[in-house]
């Protein structure tokens, strides 16, 4: 008989804290939680660049 393997994952197999992460990030309900903050952080970015780029060229208006 061969022993057995450790490489592969089972329900004896206890996880280090990197892939139990990963796991709980990856659930449907914390991937959208991801998806809405990275949405409204995005969006946030593309008003702030057209504040500066409004700030910056302003005067050339007047």
């Amino acid at each position: 008989m061969q022993p057995e393997s450790n490489d592969q994952p089972g329900p004896n197999l206890r996880l280090n804290l990197a892939e139990r992460f990963i796991l709980r990030i990856s659930r449907p309900e914390n991937l959208a939680r991801i998806l809405r903050w990275a949405w409204l952080i995005s969006l946030a970015m593309l008003v702030l660049g057209y504040f500066i780029i409004y700030s910056e060229i302003s005067f050339y208006f007047e």
